[in-house]
């Protein structure tokens, strides 16, 4: 095959949340579904009356039952709950979904087919090349899973090559071959396609990703905890945001050069980065300053014990330029409780509770931290 199509197109490995969303795209294919399921329906079921042969009456229930099963599990799959990402293992699944009842639906064509043959109507051969093309090409366009596009591809062209290299006439004969090569472009087309298709949403996510991180640190940026708060205020669970700001910092910026100030940034980010869990986020969101984002129901005391390991790390000493530098840290915290997952600005409010804390802490002097009205010492 290698010496037909060259080098493959498609990735051998695909990040996780490329592969979902390529298959979420399976399931945005009803109207074609429903147009080819029509012609299916009502070109058996004319074949039904003018043959008089129970077959396509058959052919015209299994395609109305093929046709609904795809339907049906296309309905399922947009009545998820948005707000529950897909794992992986369930998009997985629901391809599989997709994918049995589309083969389904392709053998009842693939009958169809063999049918019209069999019974040497004209115009059942006409409807039997058309339903073809109509699957294969609609298959080529919107199925971004090659798997599935080759296969369905192959059971219909390979059945239509078929009948016609079984049919005796000669024109049909050579059409089969025509039809081979046909088969050949949609493998090579898909593939092409669907490689294109993955290098673009890899690109996109690749870029979406440096939007959303601080190229410095590697932690979050702005924008990057903006979105985590979002979409965790929008699923409504508890939360808790720690706000930090370095003191000290611009002392050692001036005093070093910018070039050590980056470097105490960065060991900064890492050892914020140490001390959370892995459900835990962590970024920079400004100059000198920092935010955490504790997701999920913790323990009483939790954000209080992060926010007071935070402020001993960052006041240990840090080597910078082969000298030991001193900087402290204030810090500001903001508590959402799940039960409380009831306003339109749940992210903006917490985040303006935790700098209004923060402002306390840093009036209070330096390494404290601040959570409702009670103030808290380290050290």
């Amino acid at each position: 095959m290698g010496m037909f199509f060259g080098q493959r197109k498609r990735a051998s490995i695909l990040p996780p949340a490329i592969e979902i969303e390529i298959i979420s795209r399976l399931f945005g294919a009803a109207p074609q579904i429903i147009c080819i399921a029509l012609g299916l329906i009502i070109g058996s079921a004319i074949m039904a009356v003018q043959t008089g042969d129970p077959l396509f009456t058959i052919l015209t229930a299994a395609g109305v039952i093929t046709s609904a099963l795809r339907l049906v599990n296309i309905a399922a799959f947009h009545r998820r709950d948005p707000r529950i990402a897909l794992s992986l293992a369930e998009a997985r699944r629901w391809e599989k979904g997709y994918a049995y009842t589309a083969f389904a639906f392709t053998l009842v064509l693939a009958v169809l087919v063999v049918a019209t043959f069999r019974s040497d109507h004209q115009g059942g051969h006409v409807l039997s090349i058309g339903l073809v093309m109509a699957l294969t090409a609609g298959s080529y366009l919107r199925t971004l899973r090659y798997w599935i596009c080759a296969s369905l591809s192959t059971v219909a062209i390979g059945t239509l090559a078929a009948a016609f290299l079984l049919s005796g006439d000669p024109l049909y004969q050579a059409l089969s071959i025509l039809l081979v090569v046909y088969l050949v472009s949609i493998y090579e087309g898909s593939d092409h396609m669907v490689g294109q298709i993955e290098e673009l949403l890899i690109a996109r996510r690749e870029l979406d990703l440096a939007s959303r991180h601080d190229p410095l640190t590697g932690l979050l940026n702005r924008r990057g905890i903006d979105r985590i708060l979002a979409d965790a205020c929008q699923s409504g669970e508890a939360l808790s945001v720690l706000m930090l700001d370095l003191d000290g910092f611009k002392l050692v910026n001036d005093k070093l050069g910018h070039a050590a100030g980056d470097d105490l940034l960065r060991q900064v980010g890492k050892r914020l980065g140490g001390l959370l869990r892995p459900e835990d986020v962590a970024g920079r969101v400004g100059g000198d300053e920092f935010t955490i984002v504790i997701r999920g129901e913790t323990g009483p005391g939790f954000a209080d014990s992060l926010a007071a390991r935070a402020v001993a790390g960052v006041s240990t000493p840090f080597e910078v330029l082969g000298q030991p530098v001193h900087i402290g840290a204030s810090v500001g915290i903001a508590t959402l409780d799940r039960l409380a997952a009831n306003d339109d600005d749940l992210a903006g409010v917490l985040l303006r509770k935790a700098d209004a804390a923060l402002y306390e802490a840093k009036r209070a002097g330096r390494g404290q931290f601040r959570q409702a009205n009670a103030l808290y010492s380290v050290g």
